[in-house]
């Protein structure tokens, strides 16, 4: 089974990427799967992260199962592998973080995906009134979700979105040590190279 890790970033989160993408890229080495990293242009009329739809159109039909994982996210347990993952034959997310996120509210920082899933990503695609309003490809994935709900599974908010409270003391079920993947959402770079530092230092045994 091919299976590629995939993550996108701006120029300017290279001080943030530089920090995560090691972290994706040894658990790429370790399960043997591909990494692959791409930069996002900037276009215009439409935030870069709009950019995501595209990559994921390009790179889905190419293999047979897709980890997006963004690039404010990292690997904080290594040792789960995708398949002790209760994901389905299409598009896998968790519950978005915030306390107002309804259980249909999912977040696109951390995915899996597999072939079975373009149709809802297309959809998406073509929902480019999301192309430079908040929050752009995830707002354009969950309208696209409603017209697929089959092809959509939501986990718990911690399994592939878990939100450090260090970072959002109001987060709902936040990051704990032994999570799959750690995401610095809505904050500065400066203040995810921050928490990284304190992160690298001071946690990871």
């Amino acid at each position: 089974m091919k299976t590629v890790v995939l993550t996108a970033w701006t120029p300017n989160m290279e001080v943030v990427v530089n920090m995560t993408s090691p972290t994706k890229i040894a658990y790429a080495r370790k399960h043997a799967y591909e990494f692959r990293g791409h930069i996002l242009e900037q276009k215009p009329n439409e935030h870069p992260a709009w950019g995501k739809l595209a990559l994921l159109l390009e790179i889905l039909p190419q293999v047979d199962r897709l980890l997006w994982i963004d690039a404010d996210s990292f690997v904080t347990n290594p040792e789960i592998a995708l398949e002790q993952i209760p994901y389905i034959d299409g598009l896998t997310a968790s519950r978005d973080w915030g306390i107002d996120a309804t259980l249909l509210d999912f977040s696109s920082a951390g995915m899996i995906l597999t072939p079975k899933a373009l149709p809802l990503i297309e959809a998406a695609s073509r929902k480019r009134h999301w192309a430079n309003y908040p929050l752009w490809d995830q707002d354009g994935l969950r309208e696209a979700a409603r017209e697929f709900k089959n092809l959509l599974h939501i986990l718990p908010r911690r399994t592939l979105n878990a939100v450090p409270q260090a970072l959002h003391p109001f987060a709902i079920e936040p990051w704990q040590k032994g999570d799959f993947l750690c995401h610095l959402t809505f904050t500065s770079n400066e203040e995810r190279k921050k928490f990284l530092d304190h992160f690298f230092r001071d946690w990871a045994e």
